[in-house]
């Protein structure tokens, strides 16, 4: 997969192309193959402990993933990896400013990328879950997430717990969100199994939205 790399190719009526248009289901599934495969390369590293934050995580993910856009298969992939992307909205304080924790960026336009968002899951924590659908789900729903991007990505990381029946909790909240279709198991990718898709309805312009969940565990 190669993105063209002209910047008058991207805009209509001075606004940029859907990015997940352009990518086309080859390009997403490109994306999906290399974090899956970081996911196994940093599970037999043993690079994650069950103490571990969600940030620091993210950061042993992101140093992974890069190692393996460095491998011959995905050298040509015409995206660029930005961890913990800023949006630089206007307000003061903690918080006000949206970070997406990585993202693949096109050239030309700043705003314009397939993002991840990741949440760490533990078994019976309430405040995970919420904050799964709340602080990642709904962020690409409003728009502050991804507006030039109709597909989003979310990562859970189980530290603890039984995998199946956090992916079943998260199910539950992801569902009464603002669902065209549900939460559902989805392709494997490689062998890679647990692979989820919901389809979303966004609220700032009612247009559609898919997200693919991927759950990693290191319980």
């Amino acid at each position: 997969m190669r993105l063209a790399d002209h910047a008058d190719q991207r805009f209509i009526a001075g606004r940029p192309y859907d990015l997940a248009e352009e990518l086309g289901s080859d390009g997403i599934r490109t994306i999906l193959i290399i974090i899956c495969e970081t996911y196994k390369i940093l599970l037999s590293l043993g690079k994650v402990k069950s103490v571990m934050n969600e940030t620091r995580i993210t950061e042993e993910l992101f140093i992974e993933l890069q190692a393996v856009m460095r491998m011959d298969g995905y050298r040509n992939l015409s995206l660029y990896p930005i961890h913990e992307k800023s949006h630089d909205r206007n307000g003061k304080g903690r918080g006000k400013t949206p970070t997406i924790d990585f993202c693949f960026r096109d050239r030309w336009v700043r705003d314009r990328y397939f993002g991840a968002e990741c949440k760490l899951l533990k078994e019976n924590y309430k405040t995970l879950y919420d904050d799964y659908v709340a602080g990642g789900v709904c962020r690409y729903l409003t728009g502050k997430y991804s507006k030039n991007c109709s597909i989003g990505l979310m990562i859970g990381y189980i530290t603890s717990g039984n995998t199946g029946e956090i992916i079943s909790e998260v199910k539950n909240r992801v569902d009464k969100t603002r669902n065209v279709s549900k939460m559902e198991k989805s392709d494997p990718i490689h062998s890679f199994n647990e692979h989820y898709k919901s389809v979303h309805e966004r609220e700032v312009d009612f247009s559609i939205f898919r997200i693919h969940h991927l759950f990693f565990s290191f319980a």
